[in-house]
Order: C-alpha cells, then structure tokens, then sequence
C-alpha cells in the first residue's frame, strides 16, 4: 500500500464504495464493488450474514516501507475471525475493504492481494494492537452498524475520516456494542410469552422487522395524540417522591404522539419514542395499540387517545420506516425534552404520506 493510498489528506479520489473480495486466498476471479445502497442486500446474497464473530484485532502497520517506526504514522485495520473464515476491515483514501478468506495471512498481510507495506525496522511489521472477544455480534449487524453510520458516505480526511477512527469504531461496536435498545413487540395484542425479550439492539430489531414485514405494505397511517404518563418521564431519583405528584398532573397537559400504520395483510403496527428508547409495536387488533404501550395501558384517565391525522400511506413496510429513522433521520436514543416524540411522529408521517396526485394516480393503476 503506497503512502498516498492509504493516506490522503481529504479524499479526493474516495469513491464512496465498498470492495469486497470474497475469496482473497484463491485465484483471483474479480471481487465486487458495492454502493451504499446495495450494501445489505449484495453482500446478504454474498455470504452468510449470520456468521457469529469470535474475536477481532486492531493491526496496524507502517505507511511507507522507509519508516523506522510506526508510532505516529501507520495504518489501522480489523482482523475478524468466525467459524468458517477470516475477515479483514479497513477504509483508505480509496475505498472501505473486506476480504474474507479460510487462512489469516490472505487477510492480515495482504491488502486487495498486494503485499502490506512493512518499513526498516522489526518495530514496522503488521502488528497486533488490541483484541477482543466477538460478543454475539454477528456479520449481519456489523453489515448494518455501517451502513446505519453512514461509513461509506463519510468521505476519507487525514484528521476527521481515517483508516485510524474507522478501525476504532468498527472494533469499538464488536467490543462493546451500542446500548441502542429499542421495545419491539411482535404481537402485542397475544398473551405475553416467557421466551420473549422484548428489549433487543437496533441490529436485532432491523432483522426481526424484515422477516415480518416482507410481504407487508403499508396502506394507511395515522398520527395519535395521547397524555404523557408520568413514567414516560424521567424524574431524578432523589427528588422522586417529591415531584411523582405533580409529574402525573403536568402530564395531562402536555402529550406524546405516536404514529400507526395499516397494512394490506390487516396488520396494524405502532412506532413511538420515549425519553430513553424508541418502542415499536406490532398486531392485527388496532384497539389494543391505542389502549397499551409496552403491554401497559396508556393513562387517560382525564384525556383520551385521539386522532391527528390520517391519509393514504406509500406502498412501503416497517423495515423502510427503521431505514429512515435510523439513517437518514439519525436520531438519538436518548433525548430530553420528551417532547421530540411530536418531531419523531411528524417526520415520519410526512415522510411515508402519499400526497393526493399520488394517490390519485395510485388507485387509478389498481383498478386500470
């Protein structure tokens, strides 16, 4: 690797894609270029996405083979192992890279099948810096964790964008995953069942809503206006008792909206935030999304749920709505004051409403 491939000052030549070599220890037959948008789907039809990682390192080594050290200047990359193979992951000023392969050295000493750069010294070899244990993490949610950061869009920078900071965040998700927890209930309207957990990360919710909602699209939506109960609202520990009262008085002047999508399979689903994670609900009797939140009934005790807006929703499903909130959208998990729930539920609405002329045209194809 060349000095100024692997180090350019602000991308010029990034290409903003993802080279994949599938089989980096064999003869080589081409390897994939992928685009931000083909990311999840190209490379789930290329590999096994469910592949549990087992451990990761952060290797480095020198960026000119004239270095006599590689403390200051080097480049950073991941090593993964799972149960098949071995993964290497990395961002230059060209491109981000994955190679797979069966053996560690077509990965750890080779970048795109051309020798790593190693410099004078035994202190400028590939090195191994740090490692950690896989934690579950599988490829899939990897695959999503960059895409969801937009990695691929994020233009290479010698200070802000670099194989150093990318190599970080990668290994920093593998060690220590987000605690991004998300409410998901699949059928909210079904006795609850002990093998449910209904609190998982934003990976395993992204997953769980593409193999429900596949064959699922949207046909209305609607937004809802309810009280805030007072345990939507964070209250410090210490002043708990004192204010508990007149928390559950305030919240029945101010309120909390969610949004509620109809589908054509006469499913219903519910996509609210809270002060401290995002909850999304989904089952075939609509009366029990407006009745319960997280299989509790909603406090409307003085005020009731009430309607806000309705209209003829785009033919798209609940992974789309993920796709927006957590990409283009880029929320954060934790937020104060609760009422950003009323941002959420707009942006949302306005982004998956069908405008008149569109519905228009819309039912005019159907029954042509």
């Amino acid at each position: 690797m060349s000095f100024s491939s692997s180090f350019g000052s602000v991308g010029s030549y990034y290409n903003q894609k993802l080279y994949f070599d599938h089989r980096a220890d064999q003869e080589y037959t081409g390897g994939y270029w992928i685009t931000d948008d083909q990311l999840r789907e190209k490379l789930s039809n290329l590999i096994d996405t469910e592949e549990k990682i087992e451990n990761a390192s952060v290797y480095s080594n020198p960026l000119s083979s004239l270095q006599a050290t590689n403390a200051l200047l080097y480049h950073a990359f991941i090593v993964m192992k799972t149960n098949n193979w071995w993964w290497s992951i990395e961002k230059n000023s060209e491109c981000i890279t994955i190679q797979r392969a069966k053996n560690l050295e077509s990965v750890r000493d080779k970048y795109q099948r051309t020798k790593r750069t190693t410099g004078l010294t035994p202190l400028t070899q590939i090195r191994e810096n740090e490692t950690t244990e896989g934690g579950n993490t599988t490829i899939r949610e990897l695959i999503n964790y960059i895409w969801r950061g937009d990695c691929l869009k994020d233009v290479y920078h010698i200070l802000m964008e670099n194989c150093q900071i990318f190599a970080n965040l990668i290994f920093a998700r593998i060690n220590s995953p987000r605690n991004d927890q998300v409410y998901f209930d699949e059928a909210a309207d079904q006795p609850p069942s002990s093998a449910n957990s209904y609190y998982m990360n934003v990976d395993q919710v992204f997953n769980e809503v593409q193999r429900l909602s596949a064959s699922e699209n949207f046909t209305k939506l609607e937004i809802y206006k309810a009280p805030i109960s007072s345990h939507y609202i964070p209250v410090p520990l210490e002043a708990e008792n004192i204010s508990s009262i007149l928390k559950k008085i305030s919240g029945y002047f101010s309120h909390h909206y969610f949004v509620i999508f109809e589908t054509n399979e006469g499913t219903y689903w519910s996509f609210e935030r809270f002060p401290t994670s995002f909850t999304i609900q989904r089952a075939r009797n609509k009366q029990i999304l407006l009745k319960e939140c997280q299989r509790e009934l909603r406090d409307t005790l003085l005020l009731q749920v009430n309607l806000e807006k309705s209209d003829v929703a785009k033919r798209q499903n609940m992974k789309a709505v993920l796709d927006f909130t957590w990409k283009e959208f880029e929320p954060e998990i934790s937020y104060v004051p609760a009422r950003n729930c009323d941002t959420t539920a707009l942006q949302i609405y306005d982004k998956f409403k069908m405008n008149s002329f569109a519905a228009q045209k819309s039912w005019t194809n159907y029954f042509q």
